[in-house]
């Protein structure tokens, strides 16, 4: 489990944990967290607010069929998203996102998903277009460019739409997954290819790596190699009426249905501690 309570973040960070938080191959060290967190916070525990995860406990909550919620960062979305492991997801599974999450649910994959299976970023090819040009380069308020892939279905789905659907849909391209990350990529791609049919209800998204953007998409990825998983994740936003959950209401949900919380940095440090940079 994770040990000892996750610390409070205040409502308004110092610029210092900005500075830090997006440039690549940062190292929050103890003074940084210090600045960010209140000192009395970080001196009840004795490795400050570092170390605070027991990786293993989370491989064996993902892998157990539980999902684990992850804040980003105060100065980023402020949002708090759900994550299975899509190893193990099913219309049970969906169903329970859609109605304790509430958000957009999607495929999360790595790099290498992306680069095996040569597919473009969604802005890239919007790029290329005389009309949407225009807006496919505008950004959101934090400022990172979007991870968004392609929309799909499985061939073998109705419409798409339902959690049956979607279920089969995330297990089949979490086999396509577990062949590119083997290194069986010609079969990935065949697999890809007759498999799926796009545009679809579940949207996929690839991470471009810590080193360049620490959203959801990024952070899932990271925390699949930290555990040792494939990266393979489903992830949608956790919602309150008419905004994003709060932090501490999202903390209350986790308390109260006996579920790891685990805040981005401590993702971002354990990823950059391992190596885990670029995919």
């Amino acid at each position: 489990m994770i040990k000892g309570s996750v610390p409070e973040i205040p409502s308004s960070p110092p610029s210092v944990w900005t500075r830090n938080l997006h440039r690549p191959n940062s190292n929050l060290g103890r003074n940084t967290l210090l600045l960010l967190y209140p000192k009395h916070t970080i001196e009840q525990n004795p490795n400050g607010a570092l170390g605070l995860v027991d990786w293993i406990a989370v491989r064996n909550v993902l892998l157990s069929g539980k999902p684990v919620l992850v804040f980003d960062s105060a100065e980023r979305e402020a949002e708090t998203d759900m994550i299975f492991y899509a190893g193990i997801i099913d219309s049970k599974k969906i169903t329970y996102l859609r109605k304790n999450a509430g958000g957009l649910i999607c495929f999360i994959s790595g790099s290498k998903f992306r680069e095996t299976l040569q597919l473009p970023f969604m802005n890239e090819l919007l790029s290329k277009h005389p009309v949407l040009r225009e807006i496919s380069v505008r950004r959101p308020r934090y400022g990172d460019p979007p991870a968004f892939n392609l929309w799909l279905n499985h061939v073998d789905t109705k419409t798409g739409i339902n959690d049956n659907d979607k279920a089969l849909t995330i297990k089949r391209l979490h086999k396509v997954a577990e062949l590119v990350y083997k290194g069986f990529s010609t079969e990935a791609i065949e697999t890809f290819k007759r498999e799926f049919y796009a545009p679809g209800h579940v949207p996929l998204l690839t991470s471009r790596g810590i080193a360049n953007r620490r959203g959801h998409t990024e952070l899932a990825t990271a925390l699949a190699l930290i555990t040792g998983l494939t990266p393979s994740m489903v992830i949608a936003e956790m919602l309150a009426e008419g905004i994003s959950l709060p932090y501490e209401d999202a903390r209350k949900f986790a308390r109260r249905n006996a579920l790891l919380f685990i805040n981005g940095f401590d993702i971002i440090t354990e990823a950059e501690k391992r190596g885990f940079l670029y995919d």
